[in-house]
């Protein structure tokens, strides 16, 4: 059976009824739970297979001009890193089926459409960030950085990092804040942001002198 709207059709606007107050609900939930991002879709990208370096200003220009996702590295600084926020805002659990996130304190996932519903709950916890990235063109803000690409970067597993004080949590912040980084980034279409756009860190480490040189010289000759 079709719908259809012809001249007799009434259309509400922002209806307000159980029915559409408790859709509007679950939308907005499932939207804030990341589950219907494609930010953990790395397709069949791989590090090693990643080579176009970028500046900030052209992942933005590319990304305006192409509204297709793609990877890229970036030589930038990590101009904010919170590791000295709090746990909730540094880690996260997830349902292990659906990736639904998980409200602190719930042994159970709410997401109506996981395939897990009815089975033993299980939840994955791992680190869920927001960093910038800047270099001398501008700042890519609010890029998502996931474990296991976080635990590779920061040295640090969840379990170990709960078990810091908030002294060694500064200090491990320091060690990467305003660094440069060799950062392997995914750009997509983002409605979610001002920009129009996200970033998702595939992989990232501090980079080595020679290597920003080289490749920073190259990017301004062009």
């Amino acid at each position: 059976m079709t719908a259809t709207i012809n001249s007799k059709t009434i259309i509400t606007v922002n209806p307000v009824c159980p029915n559409s107050l408790s859709l509007r609900s679950y939308a907005k939930d499932v939207s804030e739970s990341g589950v219907l991002d494609q930010d953990e879709i790395l397709e069949d990208e791989t590090v090693d297979s990643i080579t176009d370096v970028y500046t900030v200003s052209q992942l933005r220009q590319k990304a305006q001009d192409n509204l297709e996702p793609f990877f890229g590295i970036t030589y930038s600084f990590i101009s904010k890193l919170d590791l000295d926020s709090s746990l909730s805002r540094v880690l996260r659990s997830r349902c292990s089926r659906c990736r639904f996130v998980i409200a602190e304190g719930l042994l159970s996932c709410s997401h109506e459409l996981c395939p897990g519903r009815g089975q033993a709950f299980s939840a994955i916890t791992g680190f869920d960030l927001l960093v910038d990235l800047t270099d001398h063109t501008g700042t890519l803000q609010s890029c998502s950085l996931r474990s296991p690409a976080a635990e590779m970067f920061l040295g640090c597993t969840p379990e170990e990092f709960t078990s810091l004080t908030d002294d060694q949590r500064t200090t491990m912040k320091w060690k990467f804040l305003l660094e440069r980084c060799k950062v392997y980034v995914k750009i997509l279409p983002s409605m979610k942001t001002k920009p129009g756009i996200k970033g998702i860190v595939v992989s990232c480490s501090l980079a080595e002198p020679a290597e920003v040189k080289q490749h920073v010289c190259s990017l301004q000759q062009l």
